[in-house]
């Protein structure tokens, strides 16, 4: 069989990335690309979703990116015009039956600071395992908040991304993503590479960060594209298993009561 080449399409089909696999990390794409300052970055108070309501604390956060450590880096996850749609999905295991949340957030490296239009996509797996994208048990789209964290990688600004997402959880191996929206054409930084990376995390600052599943990260739904571009029907992969990326971290994602 021939050496295969990744490539991330989106729903509908087109083939939308003209990148390999290798930028699809924020660490490989911002040593390849030369990067522009946003000059209307947008920052929404407050400055964690963790801390916007007591009646709706978190009851799982990964962590922080830690800007200062080489070895983490941000995955592709975005719904725009340069890639089209890639998603990826953060892995806990829930400790009890019935945990109801009502929101849900990631922390993303953004080229600009923005969302067009203001909303997020959001989806909730359960069953997921390696090629197989298991059973969603709550998806939508809503409106989002967006906020600059503060957090700056390898020039990248980071921004969480947060919506409502009311959902029941199930115990046991749950996978979940809040996905970023920029396919305004008429939007020039939609337009002009605008691209969305997943921060990645070891733990630092996390609530219940000990429900985090390292190193199995899921990111779906994927194409397998050969050179001539023959395409094999979606599939889902690790991120760790088959792009040896964060492997033995979380990512950088919350979920509030």
């Amino acid at each position: 069989m021939s050496r295969r080449f990744l490539f991330l399409v989106s729903l509908m089909g087109a083939l939308s990335l003209t990148a390999t696999a290798q930028e699809m990390t924020a660490r490989d794409y911002a040593k390849a690309h030369v990067r522009k300052r946003d000059s209307h970055q947008i920052t929404l108070g407050p400055p964690h979703a963790c801390t916007i309501s007591k009646q709706h604390p978190c009851v799982y956060y990964g962590g922080d990116i830690d800007p200062n450590d080489p070895e983490e880096t941000g995955l592709s996850n975005e719904n725009d015009l340069v890639i089209g749609t890639s998603w990826t999905y953060t892995e806990i295991n829930v400790p009890v039956a019935s945990i109801r949340v009502s929101a849900a957030f990631t922390n993303n490296l953004q080229t600009y600071g923005i969302i067009d239009p203001q909303t997020a996509n959001w989806d909730f797996r359960i069953g997921v395992h390696e090629y197989y994208g298991g059973t969603s048990i709550g998806s939508g789209t809503s409106e989002a908040l967006l906020t600059d964290t503060g957090r700056n990688y390898l020039g990248v600004e980071e921004y969480e991304l947060l919506t409502r997402a009311s959902v029941a959880l199930p115990k046991g191996d749950l996978w979940f993503d809040v996905q970023p929206n920029c396919t305004n054409q008429s939007d020039p930084d939609c337009v002009n590479s605008g691209r969305y990376f997943e921060s990645d995390t070891d733990g630092l600052n996390g609530i219940n960060s000990k429900f985090t599943v390292t190193s199995n990260t899921g990111m779906g739904p994927t194409w397998y594209c050969e050179p001539n571009g023959e395409c094999e029907p979606p599939v889902w992969v690790s991120w760790c298993k088959d792009e040896g990326a964060a492997c033995g971290d979380g990512m950088s994602a919350g979920l509030l009561k």
